[in-house]
């Protein structure tokens, strides 16, 4: 799935622009989510709603440029908890 929303999101520009489905709006969302640590049981409806338009397959690309800060097995749980459209099983599958 998406090991980089947070990523992605941050190399397009300050929510102007859309990487592989997704923009800033998306990262501000789903940071309380996604961030080490985090004991959030699920994802907020507000970050579900964001991530719904994402290209997981694309996003794939970018999980090795996660920050130290971002859990990627959580990030990589958005699709599923969030119930978005035809993820990856895994970023392996791509």
């Amino acid at each position: 799935m998406v090991a980089v929303l947070i990523v992605a999101v941050a190399a397009a520009a300050a929510g102007a622009i859309k990487l592989c489905g997704v923009d800033e709006s998306a990262v501000d969302a789903c940071t309380p989510y996604c961030k080490a640590g985090s004991t959030q049981a699920a994802p907020g409806q507000l970050c579900c709603a964001k991530v719904k338009s994402a290209r997981w397959s694309c996003l794939c690309d970018y999980r090795s440029a996660l920050s130290s800060d971002i859990d990627a097995a959580r990030v990589m749980d958005l699709a599923t908890k969030c119930k978005c459209d035809y993820p990856p099983a895994s970023c392996d599958d791509n």
